[in-house]
């Protein structure tokens, strides 16, 4: 069983993110950039959790790409992705709601299988997090998120919280449970470069990951 911790494209607009973030680290070793384009081998262990899972929960990775792993750096984090869990009781499956760049064209938010959010080829690391909220809060967030899917909503590339007709991945998960006045994030943000939001900050998933509403997190690896 996983430990349980004390309670805590667009081509254009990839490489905006790149000229961001990782112009500023350009110093890390070849060492770095070769472990940060290489797959694990496994699959992060999420199996064994699964039975412990409740509809709402919240689930960090951390991608295999180069850009996951400057964000990670950038913001002194583990995770750089998050989405909501939903059981899928027509395929007897969990899967993730979640809102993620430059895997589809176009990127609309998206509910997949918990096997592919995890995947190799996706997943170096993972987690699942509780929000301090009964089972019925938790359940009404995720269906906040499942609505935007079902409404075709777009990933916002500009990460805009003022703007609401497109979502980024931590703002669907921070927008789903303030539909149920839980601010997830912790009213905390963190500062961007305005080339990469014009607002000047963002939620981060560490944000999620430390606010006072974490009842715990479980670190699947």
């Amino acid at each position: 069983m996983p430990l349980r911790s004390a309670p805590v494209t667009k081509h254009h607009k990839k490489d905006r993110f790149t000229a961001v973030f990782f112009v500023p680290l350009c110093a890390l070793t070849m060492c770095f950039w070769t472990a940060c384009t290489q797959p694990t081998d496994q699959t992060v262990p999420y199996q064994d959790a699964q039975t412990e899972w409740r509809e709402g929960d919240i689930v960090f990775r951390r991608g295999t790409g180069l850009e996951s792993h400057v964000v990670t750096t950038r913001s002194a984090a583990v995770y750089s992705h998050v989405g909501l869990l939903h059981y899928d009781s027509l395929n007897s499956e969990w899967q993730v709601v979640h809102a993620v760049p430059a895997e589809d064209e176009p990127e609309y938010l998206k509910a997949e299988p918990v096997s592919v959010f995890f995947s190799h080829e996706r997943a170096e690391k993972g987690a699942w997090l509780r929000v301090d909220c009964s089972d019925s809060v938790a359940q009404a967030a995720v269906q906040y998120a499942l609505g935007k899917v079902a409404q075709h909503v777009l990933f916002d590339n500009d990460y805009l919280l003022e703007d609401t007709t497109q979502i980024y991945c931590t703002e669907l998960v921070w927008r789903a449970y303030l539909t149920q006045s839980i601010d997830v994030s912790g009213a905390q943000r963190q500062t961007v470069p305005t080339l990469f939001s014009k607002e000047g900050e963002a939620i981060f998933p560490n944000d999620i990951e430390k606010s006072a509403t974490t009842l715990f997190i479980n670190h699947l690896n």
